[in-house]
């Protein structure tokens, strides 16, 4: 298959595409709901279920339109064999711990400053009271479909039109604004970085989508040890953990760098 408008999307044209996204998902909601007693799908396994369906949708055309396989979306001939980079993951997944505390302090300095809304609050409760369902979605579901759709398709055509860095911050900030409120725009921005970086290292979507299902698993756990608190109050890691973070950061930082200059 050879690939046709590597220009497609341009910013603009990007923020389209999230729209209709969101439409199409808006769509596939009322039908799911509707179909809902006849299908067996659990409430517990709706959002999952849209979400699925939604970008099944959006990447047919896509891909068609792009001339892309799937393959070639997962990982472009202009990389280094898959194998080499699937070595990524281990250092990449020792990022996780670090990355997590990081945005931890973030998110408690903007918490702090602003609130979390009850409404707000109540949505995110929802997202992480599905118990397996939760954690599939999105520790698997949404990092593979968002890593398409944000790395596999928006930052692979931005790199053709904008500078490194400008390409990397747009798609990652798109990536935030997605989440369509502040409080996960901060944290999915941050992540967005660091996978958009990865990517264009490595041309490789498997490297991203390893990172981002440790964020979200580490967000999971860390919310989880939060009610075992009782509340809402954040979890705050022993000093012990900063230290086994900090080490793991390092050690994941000096592997990646020793991996990525072999593969250049």
């Amino acid at each position: 298959m050879k690939n046709k408008h590597e220009n497609f999307p341009t910013g603009l044209e990007a923020c389209f595409l999230l729209v209709f996204l969101m439409g199409i998902e808006f769509m596939f909601g009322i039908l799911v709901h509707d179909i809902r007693s006849w299908t067996g799908i659990g409430p517990d396994e709706i959002d999952g279920v849209i979400m699925v369906l939604s970008n099944a949708v959006l990447f047919t055309a896509m891909l068609h339109y792009k001339g892309l396989s799937y393959t070639e979306l997962f990982h472009s001939s202009a990389g280094a064999p898959v194998g080499k980079t699937l070595l990524l993951i281990l250092p990449v997944l020792l990022l996780v711990p670090g990355l997590e505390i990081v945005l931890g302090i973030l998110g408690g300095w903007l918490e702090a400053w602003q609130p979390v809304p009850a409404g707000q609050q109540r949505i995110f409760d929802e997202m992480m009271a599905n118990g397996v369902h939760s954690i599939i979605t999105a520790c698997l579901v949404a990092p593979v479909l968002e890593e398409m759709l944000f790395r596999g398709i928006i930052l692979r055509s931005f790199l053709h039109q904008y500078s490194r860095w400008v390409a990397i911050l747009a798609s990652a900030c798109l990536f935030g604004l997605a989440h369509m409120n502040i409080y996960q725009f901060l944290c999915a921005t941050i992540v967005g970085v660091i996978c958009a970086w990865l990517y264009e290292k490595t041309r490789s979507l498997w490297p991203c989508i390893a990172l981002h299902a440790g964020s979200n698993g580490a967000a999971i756990y860390a919310y989880r040890m939060s009610l075992a608190k009782a509340g809402h109050i954040a979890w705050q890691p022993t000093a012990g953990a900063y230290a086994a973070a900090l080490v793991s950061a390092g050690l994941g930082i000096y592997i990646l760098r020793r991996l990525l200059m072999v593969n250049e």
